[in-house]
Parts: structure tokens; C-alpha cells; sequence
């Protein structure tokens, strides 16, 4: 059974490049706009988790927080549990 499909508008240049990217790379058009999707959610996702990392290291208190449970899970590494 096919995938239900829709139709989003782009503009003609977009469309060329779409159809000249998929073609280099020997997929649909359609496949080629679900990579894309997910690649760039990925990008945001990493975005946020740096952020989530930079704010936590402008913060010594918190920085020293997290450090201490690192150092607690750390110590579960040998415990001989999978």
C-alpha cells in the first residue's frame, strides 16, 4: 500500500533544485524531502542540546551538580549489571 501524499508549494527554482538533488542521489523527489526533514531536525535537536550544554556550563553551581551525578553513575559502571 502506497503512503498518503500531498502537495506543498515551492517555487519553480526549488523545485528544480529538489528534483536535480534527488536525481543526483537516485532517489524521489519525496524521499529526498523526508531526509532533508529529518536532517534539519536533527540540527535543531543538536542546536538545543549545545545550548542546553552551554547555559549548564555558564552556571558553576549547576555545572557542579551535574558532575556529582555523572560521578554517582560513573561508579555503576563495574557493578557488574547490563
Amino acid at each position: 500500500m502506497l503512503a498518503a501524499t500531498t502537495t506543498i508549494r515551492v517555487t519553480p527554482d526549488t523545485r528544480e533544485a529538489l528534483s536535480a538533488l534527488s536525481a543526483e542521489r537516485g532517489m524521489t523527489t519525496a524521499d529526498l524531502v523526508a531526509e532533508l526533514v529529518a536532517l534539519e531536525q536533527e540540527r535543531v535537536l543538536l542546536a538545543a542540546m549545545n545550548q542546553g550544554f552551554a547555559d549548564l556550563a555558564a552556571d558553576p553551581a549547576a555545572m557542579e551538580e551535574y558532575r556529582a551525578e555523572q560521578r554517582i553513575w560513573d561508579s555503576t559502571v563495574g557493578d557488574g549489571l547490563s
